[in-house]
């Protein structure tokens, strides 16, 4: 008896402007949070960090609850179901912003979030005709491309009302949902390509691969510097946009500052990706961590925009070449049966480091420690780079016995 295999229908485009849709509506939501709490909702920066650790958390709630749906029930379901959960919460956020209805709905929004993130990365590693490697590289910049757009409508459309970026990022997500409905199917959903016996649909249980997800000390190393990456990186998403005000910078400087870094990748990605991916991944994700990590060694002494456009320029260049090689690194390093709970695992070291960040950055801002911040993270980041260089120098030796 015969059966119908079918089509993929996913290409990178789609999966690019799945990527662009979903960030684009991140980016307006997380630098606001902080800025909306202690400036519209007059909380402490404490509070502000607390609703942002809860929302992490519930994050890598949504990103361990894909990566399992993934690899075991429906992705193009799962993708679905994350769609309707961001979209519905973020519209409601135009309505019911005051507190504490704003955390509460935060919250929600974060589980289909964190649920979105792994469940596009795991179908990142699905495409044929190019390497996962450029996939994520290419998937990095329009992420970039996201994150300028979602800063730039922050910085410039915040004094005009809450509502209004709420009602931008809704549409977005509204828009992501039509996508995943139509688009996201794995080949068993598509287009007949060819005919298959059913016999081979039908295969012995023990010629099936197992699917565990197993966490061995190279993978544990790269989950701690995704960890204290994101942790650092959070540091510029909530406490910045502050800190640049009490500097007497206006609000646009922030949104400018995300401009510019945006800029540099979309020009310079190209290059550093092509240099990092004839290099190892132990060199280009050792090398740009070095480079992220030292930026927080400068931040004590910079006081004016142009001092912290710098900064942060040295910061996106180790971005540049750490950030899009570490989901393809992990893809490399686990079996193709467990691709959603591996990306799953990225995702939730992330949301675990913005988990820790808002609350440790608020803490510090309110005992009046920016500095001590600062170099805190840089000597954090300094321990586990020394780390993941030597776990992975074992590696390389005992593979040349």
């Amino acid at each position: 008896m015969k059966q119908k295999k079918r089509k993929n229908r996913l290409t990178e485009k789609w999966l690019l402007l799945a990527v662009l849709l979903s960030n684009t509506g991140n980016s307006m939501i997380w630098p606001i949070t902080t800025l909306y709490m202690t400036s519209t909702l007059h909380q402490t920066f404490t509070t502000a960090g607390l609703v942002l650790m809860i929302g992490a958390s519930i994050n890598i709630l949504g990103a361990f609850v894909g990566g399992k749906l993934f690899d075991h029930w429906d992705p193009h379901r799962s993708l679905v179901i994350a769609g309707i959960i961001a979209t519905s919460m973020v519209t409601a956020l135009i309505f019911w912003n005051g507190w504490p209805v704003f955390a509460i709905l935060i919250w929600l929004a974060n589980f289909g979030m964190g649920a979105i993130q792994t469940l596009v990365n795991a179908y990142a590693t699905t495409l044929p005709g190019k390497s996962t490697r450029v996939i994520f590289n290419n998937m990095y910049i329009v992420l970039n491309i996201g994150v300028v757009l979602g800063t730039l409508a922050v910085g410039y459309l915040f004094d005009y009302g809450f509502w209004i970026l709420m009602a931008i990022a809704a549409a977005l997500y509204f828009f992501l949902l039509v996508l995943s409905f139509a688009i996201f199917r794995l080949p068993a959903d598509n287009e007949v390509i060819e005919e298959v016996s059913a016999s081979d649909e039908t295969a012995p249980a023990a010629d099936q691969p197992v699917k565990k997800f197993r966490i061995d000390s190279l993978l544990a190393w790269i989950g701690a510097l995704l960890f204290i990456t994101y942790l650092s990186y959070m540091l510029w998403e909530t406490i910045m946009a502050p800190h640049m005000k009490a500097l007497g910078l206006p609000t646009r400087n922030y949104a400018d500052l995300w401009m510019i870094n945006g800029v540099t990748i979309i020009i310079f990605q190209k290059p550093i990706s092509n240099w990092a991916n004839r290099n190892s991944y132990r060199i280009s994700v050792i090398l740009g961590a070095l480079i992220f990590a030292t930026s927080f060694l400068l931040m004590p002494f910079v006081k004016e925009f142009w001092q912290i456009v710098l900064v942060f320029e040295l910061l996106t260049v180790g971005e540049m070449l750490e950030s899009p090689q570490v989901p393809a690194w992990v893809s490399q390093i686990t079996p193709p049966a467990v691709a959603g709970q591996a990306q799953g695992f990225v995702s939730m070291m992330i949301s675990s480091g913005r988990v820790v960040g808002p609350i440790y950055a608020g803490v510090m801002m309110d005992h009046g420690l920016m500095n001590q911040l600062f170099l805190s993270v840089f000597f954090g980041m300094l321990v586990i780079i020394a780390g993941l260089y030597w776990i992975t120098g074992r590696k390389s030796e005992k593979g040349k016995q």
